[in-house]
């Protein structure tokens, strides 16, 4: 019944979006989950070997997709591709515009996606990118860059807080992340910028304590200026940004609202998650307020994520680290200071030694707001006892749910698995929706037993593919240049 249910909920999300304007092509649709198999490349199991880069991709107001470079490494990207006149991937560098303003430059670092890797649009046409680079001498800066033109050129602004301090092994950091378009945000503005730097260990072996900074860029006679950064928090416990990716923020033509977590207090009983609102005239926070304690205790998996809808109301999911994600919204539009109480987006899906249902084990939350309201969400969540691959036995799947306007959770489906590995896999998947309300997934099959320990940072993305789904999840595909190309010719209000 439930699954009928979800099915219908679904139709009907589709339907709404024909209703308002949106037009929704026909899916084609892969079997579900998809199977990863280790020992195969995706072009010899599936024949997928796009032309495009396999990253997450993202859109202008004319709907035109643009998508930065990678490679199978954690830290390298060189270009951003653009889909030309012709319907040829056209790329440009984004180091020309480093190298000029860097001669020392020696690489990027964490471009692979664990600093923001999106390219990201105002409603004026302007692209931002952000980049974390180091130079000779091993000193680190965070940049964004910008362009004026369709990203056919670049220019850069250095961000007023950059440079990390490490501060123990084993970690893989970001230091900057950028507002992103998550299905009704976008404005004429530039994007929030958020910037953080470790200031002290912490304990818990996923936690140390930064201080949190935002600062909203904005533009004067054609050049980008950065403002003082305001500061947020003293006790940031950072982003595990390279898996899920949520948006920190979600904007209004005149406030940024917030979701960040903390460092744990004594009494907490998990990691605290607050919202505040940012005021771009005042350049101040006001209304920071806790909302949740999510799961787990001083763990930086438990990274928020914020998306706004049509009508202006808010919606805030915590992260989790095998534990259930937390889902409040705001009582009112344009209003952060009255909240639901948060309650679990999911229950089961992991039978203990008994066979009895446990938590719900959900990890990295990618969140979306389609047209109609209803919200998308992937993250990685262990099973067991509940699937017949393996037997039964744990395994990690990348996973779906959504919310439907009326306020259902539907249940959990399972996206991409293992062929032949059951176990710990990781899928570092980024979540977007394009103007016409189709949502693309970026994402990676990746499991320890790939690689030696020491080769693991330069292949931690192979299995790359972006999928497609052209009815709010129903189904989903490879997605191909044509589908890039289809997404020009649709409605975009």
């Amino acid at each position: 019944m439930r699954r009928t249910s979800f099915i219908i909920a679904l139709t009907l999300a589709a339907f709404s979006m024909c209703a308002a304007g949106w037009a929704v092509p026909q899916a084609r649709a892969l079997d579900l989950p998809i199977r990863i198999q280790s020992t195969l490349t995706l072009s010899e199991q599936f024949g997928y070997a796009p032309a495009y880069p396999r990253n997450i991709p993202s859109f202008d107001s004319t709907n035109r997709p643009f998508i930065r470079s990678r490679t199978d490494s954690q830290d390298v990207t060189r270009s951003s591709v653009r889909l030309g006149e012709d319907e040829r991937w056209i790329a440009t560098s984004l180091l020309t515009a480093v190298r000029r303003a860097y001669p020392a430059f020696t690489n990027t670092v964490n471009g692979g996606g664990y600093v923001s890797e999106r390219i990201e649009f105002d409603a004026l046409g302007r692209a931002y990118t952000l980049l974390e680079i180091r130079v000779r001498g091993g000193a680190l800066y965070n940049v964004l860059l910008y362009s004026l033109d369709g990203c056919r050129t670049w220019r850069l602004g250095t961000l007023p807080v950059g440079g990390r301090r490490v501060l123990y092994d084993g970690r893989d950091n970001g230091t900057a992340a950028l507002e992103q378009y998550a299905g009704w945000n976008s404005n004429s503005r530039p994007p929030l910028v958020a910037v953080w730097r470790p200031v002290a260990d912490w304990p818990g072996s996923r936690a140390s304590r930064s201080n949190l900074y935002v600062l909203k860029p904005s533009f004067s006679k054609g050049r980008l200026r950065l403002p003082s950064p305001t500061l947020v928090s003293t006790r940031f416990i950072g982003q595990t940004y390279g898996a899920g990716g949520a948006s920190f923020a979600a904007s209004s033509s005149s406030t940024s609202y917030l979701v960040w977590a903390e460092v744990a207090r004594r009494g907490d009983t998990g990691t605290p998650t607050y919202v505040g609102s940012f005021s771009h005239a005042s350049r101040k926070m006001k209304g920071r307020l806790l909302l949740a304690q999510a799961y787990r205790r001083n763990d930086d998996h438990d990274t928020p994520g914020i998306v706004r809808d049509g009508a202006g109301y808010l919606h805030v999911l915590t992260g989790a680290h095998s534990g259930p994600f937390l889902y409040a919204h705001s009582v009112r539009p344009w209003d952060a200071s009255e909240w639901t109480t948060p309650e679990p987006t999911l229950e089961g899906g992991y039978l203990n030694a008994e066979g009895e249902p446990g938590l719900a084990r959900q990890t990295y939350l990618s969140l979306a707001c389609l047209p109609d309201n209803s919200l998308v969400t992937v993250f990685r969540q262990a099973r067991r006892g509940v699937d017949t691959d393996f037997d039964g036995a744990y395994h990690d799947a990348l996973c779906w749910q959504t919310r439907s306007p009326d306020g259902t959770w539907s249940e959990s489906q399972r996206l991409v698995c293992s062929q032949d590995r059951a176990g710990y896999a990781t899928y570092h998947q980024k979540l977007t929706v394009d103007r016409a309300g189709r949502l693309y997934l970026s994402l990676s099959y990746f499991s320890p037993l790939d690689f030696p320990a020491d080769q693991r940072a330069a292949h931690r993305f192979t299995h790359r593919m972006v999928l497609i789904s052209k009815d709010g999840g129903a189904a989903w595909d490879f997605a191909t240049d044509a589908d890039f190309a289809e997404g020009l010719t649709l409605s975009v209000d």
